[in-house]
């Protein structure tokens, strides 16, 4: 077999690995997505909308409607601002080690040979492939900072991990102060809710 035929092979085997190991994150990210948005979530924001109906029960003052429910979206909203913040994190770890791979491969260098695009993708897979390992660390954190918004009772949350979860530890004060303010729901980041960069290019 000879040589150019060899790095030939090794190119196209590092092109499949770059792409499997992006979609596998992909999938990975958009499973713990759906499962962020449909246990934790949806329980959270369905008790705060069960409590906001209360504010337009007859007889409660029109003119606190509105300070009435944001206090009962308050959870919510601090669950969406904190989840928000977790799956952030996870975009741009992947985007300072791909620019890592970039610096260190790439250089000032305006050409970029087929041999420089496979170290790239094969760097670039290992980025994936770490960020893919800290996706359960990730969830166990939000399962556990959440807990203590979770609803009183099971009716929202039966069947669910923050119903299946253990107890935890004792929050630090002023654990959840800071986050900022929103609706309760869940908005995507730019590109979409757990979208990841191109890095092929």
């Amino acid at each position: 077999v000879s040589t150019q035929s060899t790095g030939k092979t090794f190119i196209n085997y590092n092109v499949k690995l770059f792409i499997e190991t992006m979609e596998k994150l992909q999938a990975e990210v958009n499973q713990a997505t759906e499962k962020i948005e449909d246990e934790i979530m949806a329980p959270i924001q369905g008790y705060g909308y069960k409590n906001a109906s209360a504010c337009f029960q007859r007889g409660a003052p029109k003119s606190n409607r509105q300070a009435c429910v944001e206090r009962a979206m308050g959870p919510a909203s601090q669950a969406s601002s904190y989840v928000q913040q977790e799956m952030n994190m996870i975009s741009e770890r992947l985007n300072r080690c791909a620019q890592t791979c970039q610096d260190d491969i790439y250089g000032f260098s305006s050409n970029k040979t087929p041999e420089q695009q496979s170290q790239m993708e094969q760097c670039t897979s290992a980025c994936a492939s770490k960020c893919s390992a800290a996706l359960p660390e990730m969830m166990s954190r939000i399962v556990n900072t959440l807990k203590p918004l979770m609803p009183p009772s099971s009716e929202f949350t039966q069947g669910t991990i923050l119903a299946e979860s253990p107890p935890p530890p004792p929050a630090m004060p002023g654990v959840m102060s800071g986050l900022p303010g929103g609706l309760g729901s869940l908005p995507p980041p730019p590109g979409g809710v757990g979208s990841l960069p191109n890095l092929g290019s």
